[in-house]
């Protein structure tokens, strides 16, 4: 890619993500539980997994069981996931995004149509 292209994409992109997280930061600073950037990418890559183990989730983000424990207690806790006892093995659970979860994924597609 031409190098005054690219930088020109930069520059744009960095203009559209600017927009994006002031839009995020109006909608959410007043709600209770609103998502850390840490939660966010959270609940993002349990989405994209499926309905993973907190010991998946663990190990495809590479931190410690007791970390992942907390990250999922929290989204718990704020209404972005349920744990649910898996259907093959009674004795492990799976995370299981809510409704919640998808407001949000929804207010961002509908940016990135905007986009």
């Amino acid at each position: 890619m031409d190098k005054a292209l690219e930088q020109l994409f930069v520059e744009v992109y960095t203009k559209f993500k600017l927009q994006f997280y002031s839009r995020i930061f109006n909608r959410f600073e007043t709600r209770e539980a609103s998502l850390t950037a840490v939660e966010t990418f959270c609940i993002e890559v349990i989405h994209a997994l499926g309905t993973p183990t907190i010991s998946e989730f663990a190990n495809f983000v590479d931190i410690s069981l007791a970390n992942a424990t907390y990250k999922v207690q929290s989204l718990e806790k704020k209404g972005y996931l349920t744990k649910e006892r898996s259907k093959k093995d009674r004795r492990e659970y799976r995370l299981v995004v809510t409704e919640r979860f998808f407001e949000y994924l929804s207010f961002n597609i509908n940016y990135v149509d905007t986009v």
